[in-house]
């Protein structure tokens, strides 16, 4: 167990409401249903959602339905499906019914089926034992027909061990199968050991609320280990082949959704391994995103694929997590064109690639990651066709002692991203950009860097040098000790660096690399106001900073900077080190300094 993890999973729920910004939620407790729908609704208007109109249900015509009235045995010997299911039969005869599973292991054979207007609550130390090879329990029957989100909701699911039981029932399952409802609570259960797929499959639905939950142990049972990647919370698109036991498969998405306050790790089960990965999704539907998805206060520990993986969600906020020595962090990864998720709703292939849109990823700690901790990729179908992510916040979290080969945040064909507060420590890269345009990174601090605290480049010939990388905002970063450049500015069109403090850049090799380094078609670009002190003694940068000849119309001002060999190197006809003044008559000129320390003026 995680030591940021407490002993019974709980969290304050006052203070995690709190940290979410959502103190006026009140969740249900008790025989309480929820609440009209778009209570979860947060930030995002009822504009986007449309009309709220589903009513409160009152809390005294719930009726009690004890399992053990129903005839089962809870002894782990005698099988209690049948009884269970009676119990969970009555809300079909109407009105609103509270299931309670006392203390004891319950034989189950086959799937459960919860309907609408049920509230199933284990008491601690009831444990719902599988022994057959398909899921837990499912929302619903199969080969109904719901549209929206009109299918079973208004459903609680509370407490109890939901046993896998894999060693015996190896064959692979989901969970918790949920589809087309709303109103949906999952809280304080452990689920254990989940075989190939996931450990609560939800599509299309809204208004769900899952917290305090532990999700422990996955298998991949494929005999080629290719589902590497399942999620223990799956947030969908609803499609047939993404979940086929009831339409209409029209790609409607999931929206308003809460993780809260919740761990994911191993089990200790022989043959199994922590989950690879603990909420998001694998698959899209062209113009249908999954949005605003919340995830706080969880524990992902030892993710084998990524903590969080998010393909195309909007509005998305991961706040105020722990992420624990896990394969990545937060993956904002994308579908590319002419893919199975270029497709409508209607199965139409649209050949376009899509990407996600307005994430905000702040407040958590990463520690011991293996690969990046956040990383953020759209796609291109050519220089005039191509998705960017849009609108993505990184603030305010702590980058401790990561992988050794990969960039703690890589950004590729993202627009309007922040990067901001945050605190690197110990990492291989800080910072990786590729055809970002209207980024800011500010204020974050560098420590014992590798590589290079930022570093941008256009790997891509076919892209390179058509302002995808453009309109970049590099400011007031503290940088202490890094292996290469400091800054590395490369294929970069419009870009201000300024106000940075550089401190023993350039480590790994003596008199090589730089403090700020603008090289490879960067152009139209002013680096001022920067501070870069070499090493005292070692290996020290060559120059503070550098700009080669193959960038055109970048400026110099008002920098203190030290190399092994020189201050700064300036070359190529449109670049230098020096101001513009404009006279009175509203001439510009161009103010540089010679070797002699006389002024030159140049009009400009």
């Amino acid at each position: 167990m995680s030591e940021h993890m407490p002993s019974n999973g709980a969290i304050s729920r006052r203070k995690l409401l709190a940290s979410i910004g959502l103190t006026g939620v009140a969740l249900a407790s008790g025989n309480a249903f929820l609440r009209q729908e778009g209570a979860f609704a947060g930030p995002v208007t009822g504009d986007v959602y449309g009309a709220k109109s589903h009513p409160v249900f009152a809390t005294e015509t719930a009726a009690v339905c004890n399992v053990r009235d129903f005839g089962a045995a809870g002894d782990g010997t005698r099988d209690d499906t049948a009884s269970l299911q009676a119990a969970l039969n009555q809300t079909q005869q109407g009105g609103i019914s509270r299931v309670v599973v006392p203390k004891g292991t319950y034989k189950v054979t086959n799937t459960l089926r919860i309907y609408r207007n049920t509230h199933l609550m284990l008491d601690p130390g009831a444990t719902i034992l599988r022994c057959h090879d398909h899921s837990f329990l499912v929302g619903g029957d199969n080969g109904a027909t719901y549209e929206g989100y009109e299918g079973h909701g208004n459903i609680v699911i509370e407490g109890g061990v939901w046993e896998g039981n894999i060693l015996a029932y190896p064959d692979a399952f989901n969970g918790f199968g949920l589809a087309r409802g709303q109103n949906i609570v999952v809280r304080g259960v452990e689920m254990r050991d989940i075989v190939s797929n996931h450990g609560i499959d939800m599509n299309a639905c809204r208004n769900v609320w899952i917290e305090n939950c532990r999700f422990l142990g996955y298998k991949d049972g494929t005999a080629d280990q290719s589902r590497d990647y399942p999620e223990a919370i799956q947030l969908a698109n609803h499609t047939a082949s993404g979940f086929s036991q009831w339409g209409a498969f029209d790609g409607t998405p999931c929206r308003n959704v809460v993780v809260a306050g919740c761990y994911f790790g191993a089990s200790g089960t022989p043959g199994t391994q922590p989950w690879p990965s603990g909420v998001g999704n694998h698959y899209a539907v062209y113009d249908s995103f999954n949005s605003n998805i919340k995830i706080a206060g969880n524990t992902f520990d030892g993710m084998t694929f990524a903590g969080v993986r998010s393909f195309k969600f909007a509005e998305l906020f991961i706040e105020g997590n722990a992420f624990l020595n896990c394969r990545r962090g937060v993956m904002l990864s994308n579908p590319a064109g002419n893919t199975e998720s270029s497709k409508d709703g209607a199965g139409n292939q649209t050949g376009l690639p899509q990407s996600s849109r307005n994430v905000v990823i702040a407040g958590n700690v990463f520690k011991g990651t293996l690969g990046e901790n956040v990383y953020c990729v759209g796609w291109p179908k050519d220089n005039d066709v191509y998705a960017k992510v849009e609108s993505v916040v990184i603030a305010n979290n702590a980058f401790e002692q990561g992988a050794t080969t990969s960039s703690c945040i890589t950004a590729r064909w993202t627009n309007r991203l922040t990067i901001a507060g945050n605190s690197f420590h110990r990492t291989y890269r800080g910072v990786w950009l590729s055809y970002v345009s209207h980024a800011n990174i500010a204020d974050n601090h560098f420590e014992d860097t590798k590589t290079e605290a930022v570093y941008s480049e256009e790997p891509d010939a076919a892209y390179r040098g058509r302002g995808h990388t453009a309109f970049i905002q590099i400011h007031h970063n503290q940088i202490r000790r890094c292996g290469r450049n400091g800054i590395f500015i490369q294929s970069m069109d419009g870009f201000q660096v300024s106000g940075n403090t550089i401190d023993s850049p350039a480590l790994e090799t003596d008199n090589a690399r730089h403090g700020i380094n603008v090289a490879n078609g960067a152009k139209n670009g002013t680096v001022s106001g920067n501070r870069i002190a070499k090493a005292p003694s070692g290996n020290q940068n060559q120059y503070g900073i550098n700009v080669t000849s193959t960038c055109a119309n970048v400026q110099l001002s008002n920098n203190y900077a030290e190399g092994k060999t020189a201050a700064v190197l300036v070359q190529g006809a449109t670049n230098f080190d020096g101001v513009y003044m404009h006279a009175p008559n509203g001439a510009r000129y161009k103010m540089t300094i010679g070797s002699d320390g006389v002024p030159a003026f140049a009009p400009a």
